[in-house]
């Protein structure tokens, strides 16, 4: 009988408590999953949003629920816009609203005249009043021409653009003050974009005018999102507690599980020391049954991470423009952790397991 054999029957002794211990672990690997993608997703959100027009960075009201509630007058642009190392500065409102019956668009409302507009490149009809970026007129299936129906209104397509900015390009622009009005906010935009003139540091600049507009938060890094993004701070910062938690109480389970597997079996045990099994094998024996539990824990709890990204974002728990992001360095992070809870559940029952000797461990009743 070969040592993966052994493993499995051992674990299928107690198939409840295994599933069980198993069920554990699988908790904790998808928080684990569920916070590393949101978090990604917050990162990717941001990176896109404050590059809008290819601005070296945003500008947002500081501390509110998510991106999109940020309120920010017009006339801000203007001071902004006279301080040192900016070069240009506009205003832009974003909507997240129904349009064509799809939920869930971005609308952009844009100053015309400034250089988010000016940026965009129409690939098909001309610039006018209402544009269609081209990943979005893909998706909504539109052309110059026709019509795009934005909550209650109307509005001709005038042309398609393209703007390199897949999360620009995934959404309708429309002029600054019509969104504006459309989101009940007249006068008020979601955050400035800031260009920085040559030669100076973006990061330098961005100090320096919170410095001069206490409330505002310059965001030029998208790991700065949550300094905005409250919401999703909230979500991520009670997960990573919980997560820990988790840890702890998966940790207890293994060493649990394994510590009474050991003690059910030490005449066993004693006799494949009796047979020739060296204490290394021993503690390979014990250690794959715990890494197994983790193994088929990390199978649940990647599903579990999964619905569970997919909830936090449907159900508002964060901002409606996040999405999950599942990388290959999220399940890595999912892999660590059920391994390192194996690990450690495991070294207990292992140490216990290669101290025993043959004839201690057969006279045992």
């Amino acid at each position: 009988m070969t040592l993966a054999s052994l493993v499995v029957r051992n674990l299928l002794r107690r198939p409840a408590r295994s599933a069980l211990t198993a069920a554990g672990v699988a908790i904790g690997v998808g928080l684990i999953v569920a916070l590393l993608s949101l978090a990604a997703g917050v990162r990717r959100t941001a990176n896109d949003l404050i590059h809008v027009g290819r601005a070296d960075f945003g500008l947002f009201q500081s501390g509110v629920v998510d991106f999109t509630r940020s309120l920010l007058p017009n006339s801000l642009a203007a001071r902004v816009r006279g301080r040192p190392g900016v070069e240009d500065a506009a205003p832009l409102k974003l909507l997240v609203t129904s349009v064509n019956g799809h939920d869930g668009v971005l609308v952009f409302g844009l100053d015309p005249g400034g250089f988010p507009a000016q940026r965009l490149v129409v690939v098909a009809g001309r610039r006018g009043e209402t544009l269609v970026g081209d990943h979005a007129a893909r998706r909504l299936h539109l052309r110059p021409g026709d019509r795009l129906d934005v909550g209650r209104r109307s509005f001709e397509v005038a042309g398609i653009y393209h703007s390199g900015n897949s999360f620009e390009d995934g959404g309708v622009v429309l002029p600054l003050g019509l969104v504006e009005h459309l989101a009940g906010h007249p006068g008020e935009a979601t955050t400035l974009a800031v260009e920085v003139a040559p030669g100076r540091r973006p990061a330098a600049v961005a100090s320096e005018l919170r410095r001069r507009f206490p409330g505002l938060a310059a965001v030029t890094d998208p790991g700065q999102a949550v300094k905005v993004d409250t919401s999703s701070r909230l979500v991520l910062e009670t997960g990573w507690i919980v997560s820990v938690l988790a840890l702890i109480v998966g940790g207890i389970g293994v060493t649990n599980t394994m510590a009474m597997a050991v003690l059910e079996r030490i005449r066993e045990i004693g006799i494949l020391r009796a047979v020739g099994w060296r204490a290394r094998r021993v503690a390979l024996l014990v250690l794959g049954e715990a890494l197994a539990i983790c193994l088929v824990a990390l199978g649940l709890g990647l599903g579990l991470g999964l619905a569970a990204a997919e909830l936090f974002t449907r159900r508002g728990a964060v901002s409606q423009l996040v999405q999950p992001e599942f990388t290959a360095g999220v399940f890595a992070w999912g892999l660590a952790f059920a391994c390192g809870v194996g690990l450690l559940g495991a070294a207990y029952p292992v140490w216990r397991a290669v101290r025993l000797t043959p004839i201690a461990a057969l006279r045992y009743e």
